[in-house]
């Protein structure tokens, strides 16, 4: 493995949780193409001679179960996630009224008047801005503080460059997945994430002739895959457990029956998985809103198929030095990355000094408009 995909492995181990020393669980094991060939066979007879070997081998069986019971999720989160309508299906839907908007401030000339019709067609979005432009930071720009009712109101508060950002973000967090457990903070680590790809792509855009929204917008929705991965590995898991625990009480297996109900999720399966298949996935989703002028599916596939900086886009290669950015700036603050892989990361992407200096200055943590 190339030295900058070992570092963004080693991002992603960290944004999911896998210990550095624990055993991987991963697609190798699909369809018995673990190391030595193991099949469904070898796991069942080596099982029994662990069951038999005593209270020692406890801790080999857990392990085996884990890999047979991951056997079956790879089968069936694969058959998932081929499925585009059940990926779909997997994340909030914004609506088919929602898409043009994303285009429309996408165009070079924008007004609110054109925004106001697109965005009174998308009720949850109304619903949004409306509560949002009532809060205090907001009614106290009034002389009355009177509470604002009507959209044409509300959007004249913000203003097309604070829409341009508000928009994309209050899709994507309704996008999140509403639980993450067992891996608690990776659903607020994934938007953290987003949000920081997001910022640093549109700064760096505002030095170049890209639009500093197409670039945010790219980086905002290019984990859409991650989230699809998390929310249906999470649920195939616990469907496949279910479903092997009522075969092995079925059979009192009582040892098979405590060792997979003390089980949970893999955090290195779940970050295989998402080395498998988010890059595409966010390729894939984004292709079936049709949009016209927002660049984002044709961006995002160009990521996906790994065809290197020199190959993509300069709307691409922008994104992947906020990508390599941020992912930089975590592995620093954990004292994960050496100074000579900082410069190689960097000099794959051609990150220049001066946009690292202007990346450093920037807050990666706050859009700079208040909702």
């Amino acid at each position: 493995m190339p030295a900058t995909d070992t570092l963004q492995q080693r991002f992603f181990d960290q944004l999911v949780g896998v210990h550095p020393d624990s055993k991987r669980l991963g697609y190798q094991i699909r369809a018995g193409q673990a190391e030595g060939g193991r099949t469904l066979l070898d796991v069942e007879a080596r099982a029994a001679q662990l069951r038999a070997a005593g209270a020692q081998a406890k801790a080999q069986f857990s392990e085996f179960a884990q890999a047979h019971l991951h056997d079956e999720v790879a089968d069936e989160l694969l058959r998932k996630l081929h499925n585009i309508d059940q990926v779909t299906a997997s994340l909030f839907d914004p609506g088919q009224s929602f898409y043009p908007l994303l285009d429309a401030l996408s165009t070079k000339v924008v007004t609110v008047n054109k925004l106001d019709g697109l965005i009174s067609a998308v009720p949850w979005l109304v619903e949004d801005l409306l509560r949002l432009v009532n809060q205090p930071q907001y009614r106290n720009r009034t002389a009355s503080a009177a509470m604002v009712k009507d959209i044409k109101t509300a959007l004249r508060f913000l203003g097309v460059e604070s829409l341009q950002l508000i928009l994309p973000v209050y899709a994507m967090r309704r996008m999140l997945p509403h639980s993450t457990d067992p891996f608690t903070s990776l659903k607020s680590r994934l938007w953290d994430y987003s949000l920081a790809v997001a910022i640093a792509a549109r700064k760096l855009a505002e030095n170049s002739a890209e639009l500093p929204y197409n670039a945010f917008c790219v980086g905002l929705f290019h984990t859409l895959g991650h989230l699809v991965v998390t929310r249906n590995y999470l649920r195939t898991f616990q469907q496949v457990r279910q479903q092997q625990l009522l075969l092995a009480r079925e059979n009192r297996d009582v040892q098979l029956t405590d060792a997979l109900d003390a089980l949970a999720p893999d955090a290195s399966f779940l970050c295989e998985s998402m080395h498998e298949f988010a890059a595409i996935l966010s390729a894939d989703i984004t292709s079936c809103w049709q949009l016209q002028s927002l660049p984002l599916c044709q961006t995002l596939d160009q990521l996906a198929e790994g065809i290197g900086y020199s190959g993509c886009s300069p709307l691409a290669r922008l994104v992947q030095q906020a990508q390599t950015y941020v992912q930089w700036q975590e592995l620093k603050s954990r004292q994960q990355v050496s100074e000579a892989e900082r410069q190689a990361w960097f000099a794959k992407v051609q990150l220049s000094a001066e946009n690292i200096e202007l990346l450093a200055k920037t807050n990666l943590k706050r859009l700079g408009v208040d909702i």
